[in-house]
């Protein structure tokens, strides 16, 4: 049984979304955990502009998420 060509495109385009999200999104959680716990344990050692990058980070990675997928319909 072949799948329509619609199908696949959908699973890839899917699987892509998947992915796009996932990496940065695993990536940005875990610098702002690292930065996190390093800046409440040791304050006064530049944790906090790290912590900030990261956040930073993660919030434009999620920007160009959505802004890939905005006219994504499923």
């Amino acid at each position: 049984m072949c799948t329509p060509p619609q199908d696949r495109k959908n699973k890839r385009e899917l699987t892509s979304m998947i992915v796009t999200f996932a990496c940065p999104t695993l990536i940005g959680k875990g610098l702002i955990l690292y930065f996190g716990l390093n800046y409440s344990s040791d304050p006064g050692r530049g944790y906090g502009v790290g912590l900030v990058l990261s956040i930073v980070f993660t919030l434009t990675m999620l920007g160009l998420f959505l802004w890939r997928f905005r006219n994504y319909e499923d």
